[in-house]
């Protein structure tokens, strides 16, 4: 199914109990407005709440070329610019994770430090056109978009508690329908194969 933010929108407004409609996400009318200050914000969030498989992405990441201002770490590499939360660093030579750092530099600019180059950032990628949302994010997102707007759409505290809840139970059902796409192949030998 593809999303728009007025689809989206109208899921939240449902979530609160407001039985007005939206025709599209840029009216002018209390609720559209409230829904879209609060859009990008919770957007980000809910992103950043999962590493939802969608908005995964990785990256090779370019030293900057400044000296880490954290003696601990050799190196500092620029951070994404669409880069929401940086999940794993993946030395690009072993293809092991490693520790890194998030941060600002001398330049005041966010930057990641490690001890490893060249390195690769596995991390959850800003997704700006709703088309690409999969439905379980969809359905997170309006119950934080619902959680967020709560007081101000409909001033109840009771549903604002109820949409954080129903939140909280579409991450825990997303984590567990994330985990079971895709495969990855276990190097580690069984202890019953060795035995023979």
């Amino acid at each position: 199914m593809n999303y728009t933010k007025a689809k989206i929108f109208n899921m939240v407004l449902k979530n609160l109990r407001v039985s007005v409609s939206l025709q599209n996400g840029n009216q002018n009318d209390k609720n559209t407005v409230i829904l879209n200050e609060f859009y990008d914000s919770a957007k980000e969030q809910v992103l950043k709440d999962f590493d939802w498989n969608f908005a995964n992405s990785y990256k090779e990441l370019a030293l900057t070329g400044y000296i880490p201002q954290n003696p601990k770490f050799l190196y500092e590499f620029d951070y994404p610019n669409d880069c929401v939360f940086a999940r794993e660093l993946i030395s690009y030579n072993s293809n092991e994770i490693i520790e890194f750092e998030v941060s600002s530099n001398c330049m005041g600019n966010k930057v990641i430090n490690t001890n490893v180059t060249p390195a690769v950032l596995r991390y959850t990628r800003l997704i700006d056109n709703e088309i690409y949302f999969t439905s379980e994010f969809t359905m997170a997102l309006c119950w934080y978009l619902a959680f967020l707007c709560a007081p101000s759409v409909c001033g109840n505290r009771s549903i604002q508690s109820d949409c954080m809840n129903v939140y909280t139970n579409m991450l825990a059902k997303a984590k567990a329908l994330n985990a079971s796409e895709g495969f990855i192949k276990n190097n580690d030998s069984c202890s019953w194969y060795d035995v023979r």
